[in-house]
């Protein structure tokens, strides 16, 4: 018995619907493909060379002489640092006149504090401090709902910090008075999973500081969230949405601290983090190769109104930087 012409109809509308509810899970598919595809060509590419030192400012605050600096690549890419250094009375000058080097100190903190993460450690002891100002376009004021328009300036930042950090690295080490064999990249909460992407990527890079920081983004997510949203049924889709809207699996850091090997890895951790769960510190400090060294501080998570917590964090750091290098 042949189909009546209505029947006939009906078929390609059901295979209409099966068609579009397949294309619309390749698309999905393929934006997922797209939000978790490997950074590193993105990172090459973006990083470029330096092309043009612009804005330099220079101020001079008792000891010491902060210049900020605003930087471009030849792939249009741009990032703000501040650098300080002390000023040396005794240092001869003219022409001819040797400059004496000193360690580099490349700080990236919170995503708040930026460039001023540098002001926040104080005395330079002797060194070269740099902050980077992160790559970010959006509204740092962002919050709640308001937070949903900033995502595409968040995960534009999320990965132009890596290739930002090494265009840093080509104008500090041109200084006369950076030492190329002690360049340190310090990663502070927020800056951890930046600085241990990059010290991977850029071999310049000799020891990497980890501060107040953890692997695994999800949990570390989810883990930020639960003031928000105290309820876990509610509060997870949330997590694991930003978790690969940012990248997470792509930039969790456990990914990226095994290649920093042979250089040194340090990790600074809080006894009392509130912020940074110890299953996730496990998990990074499982994850580094040898030579590698933990150290353990009593307080909270290191914060700009915690003076306490932040001169215990630099004072071990300059006391293991200055004491002998250790072995594996």
């Amino acid at each position: 018995m042949h189909p009546t012409f209505t029947e006939r109809r009906r078929i390609p509308r059901r295979r209409v619907v099966w068609w579009s509810l397949g294309a619309g899970a390749l698309q999905s598919l393929a934006g997922l493909a797209w939000l978790l595809r490997d950074p590193e060509p993105y990172f090459e590419e973006r990083h470029g060379t330096l092309a043009a030192v612009l804005d330099a400012r220079v101020e001079r605050t008792g000891g010491t002489v902060e210049e900020t600096v605003r930087l471009r690549s030849t792939s249009g890419l741009e990032v703000s640092l501040a650098i300080r250094t002390p000023i040396d009375d005794e240092a001869p000058s003219g022409p001819g006149a040797s400059v004496a080097k000193r360690p580099l100190y490349l700080i990236l903190g919170g995503h708040v504090r930026g460039m001023g993460a540098g002001a926040l450690v104080g005395e330079t002891r002797g060194a070269v401090l740099a902050a980077l100002e992160y790559p970010y376009e959006g509204d740092h004021r962002a919050k709640g709902l308001a937070v949903v328009k900033q995502v595409p300036a968040i995960r534009n930042a999320i990965w132009d910090t890596p290739p930002a950090v090494r265009l840093a690295l080509d104008h500090l080490l041109t200084r006369p008075d950076v030492d190329p064999s002690r360049v340190e990249l310090v990663g502070a909460s927020f800056g951890v999973v930046f600085a241990t992407v990059a010290a991977a990527l850029d071999d310049r890079v000799t020891r990497l500081w980890l501060a107040h920081g953890g692997g695994r983004p999800f949990t570390l997510l989810d883990h930020g969230l639960k003031d928000e949203i105290p309820i876990t049924p509610l509060r997870y889709p949330v997590s694991l949405l930003a978790h690969v809207i940012a990248s997470g699996p792509r930039f969790a850091p456990e990914r990226w601290v095994g290649r920093v090997a042979p250089r040194p890895v340090v990790m600074l951790n809080g006894l009392d983090d509130e912020r940074i769960p110890r299953e996730t510190v496990d998990v990074l400090w499982h994850s580094a190769q040898q030579p590698k060294q933990m150290v353990w501080l009593s307080g909270p998570h290191v914060q700009g109104n915690r003076p306490e917590v932040l001169q215990a964090l630099v004072d071990t750091m300059f006391a293991i930087a200055e004491g002998p290098r250790f072995a594996p």
